[in-house]
């Protein structure tokens, strides 16, 4: 009986020598998947940051001037929307900017418009207000949702107001032939319509004669230009690349290609897509022109927001520890609102970025050559 009793101990202690080490490492590797899985956290005032709770998902950067605008319109003041885009001079890219903040105010309320409209009938910028605030209108019937994902009546309603546009567009171009504006705000028509290739390159031997480096027009146009609307990759690339190469200084047009490589990301989420040898000589070419842009440039922030995306994709986390820190508190701007929730996209780059940098011990980033 004895035996038999020593022979059991024996077996328990023989089945808990290799049990028990084998379940430690289990539990070991389980706490470690955990941890892997646990989202990276950092104190983001600690590093002088905006916490998330009080990041800013409608802008890009700071603007207390067009608040100010859009706070007057929607209050009837149509007189300082005028103003204001008049105030831009020939400064296309700006007028198409400003254009932006009015025609957002105007696809909440649009009676301001109307008024502006009723009193002076021949305003060429009236009439521009109102028919760029068609075409963005009709892509809220439509929705930011994928076709499968929409309906038969949001895309009728979003045909209507594309047709209605276009010749609001073209009247508002007859009224100030000189200004590119009222043929950019076609390129989104361009898009939903599904205009030919050789009826797009038109249009944008329109808008090219009254501006040649026009950026928010090239933002616009490579759209058309990208897989997902009228082009290919190629067609993309090739565009953002005589664009960028063509461009002035102090132009932010370096970073269409940036542009052009998250729209490639976006198509091939799993595809080594920021690996490709050509994306640090962008990434370069972009911080160069950073540098020649004036300081308050209404495109600036935009232009950063892009190169933290891509700095952190590249583990430049010195060179994104510096554009994160100049953004500030803003995430309404590509890449961030391209993800259904920009505060997340934003947050999990720039807290990933700021753990690689405390990693590296802290870098300073590299001098650049001028």
């Amino acid at each position: 009986m004895n035996v038999l009793i020593d022979i059991a101990g024996v077996g328990v202690l023989a089945y808990a020598a290799v049990t028990i080490p084998r379940n430690i490492r289990k539990a070991r590797a389980q706490k470690a998947e955990e941890k892997a899985k646990a989202p990276v956290t950092i104190d983001a005032a600690a590093y002088g940051l905006v916490p998330a709770a009080q990041l800013d998902k409608r802008h890009a950067g700071p603007d207390p001037e067009a608040d100010a605008v859009a706070v007057a319109a929607l209050a009837g003041d149509w007189r300082r929307a005028a103003g204001y885009l008049a105030n831009a001079g020939r400064d296309w890219d700006l007028r198409w900017y400003r254009l932006g903040i009015l025609v957002n105010a105007a696809v909440e309320d649009d009676s301001w418009v109307k008024a502006w409209r009723t009193e002076y009938p021949g305003d060429p910028s009236a009439a521009l207000v109102h028919a760029d605030a068609l075409v963005s209108l009709a892509g809220e019937v439509r929705g930011a949702q994928l076709a499968k994902h929409t309906t038969s009546e949001q895309f009728e309603g979003f045909h209507r107001l594309l047709a209605e546009a276009l010749p609001a567009c073209r009247e508002a171009a007859r009224m100030a032939p000189e200004d590119p504006c009222p043929w950019i705000a076609q390129i989104t028509i361009a898009l939903g319509l599904g205009w030919a290739h050789d009826d797009f390159r038109a249009l944008w031997a329109e808008i090219t004669a009254r501006d040649p480096h026009h950026f928010g027009a090239h933002v616009s146009a490579l759209q058309y230009w990208c897989a997902k609307w009228r082009g290919s990759h190629e067609l993309m690339y090739a565009f953002a690349e005589q664009a960028a190469a063509a461009a002035p200084p102090g132009s932010p047009l370096p970073v269409l290609r940036l542009y052009a490589l998250f729209e490639h990301a976006c198509r091939e989420a799993k595809g080594p897509v920021y690996d490709q040898p050509f994306v640090d000589p962008a990434i370069d070419a972009t911080l160069d022109a950073v540098a020649r842009i004036p300081a308050g440039h209404h495109r600036l922030p935009l232009v950063r927001h892009l190169l933290a995306k891509m700095l952190f994709e590249r583990k430049r986390y010195a060179e994104a520890v510096e554009q994160f820190r100049a953004v500030g508190g803003y995430v309404g701007s590509v890449p961030w609102t391209y993800s259904g929730d920009p505060v997340k996209a934003f947050v999990h780059a720039r807290t990933n970025t700021f753990v690689g940098w405390e990693k590296a011990g802290r870098p300073a980033p590299p001098p650049r050559a001028h």
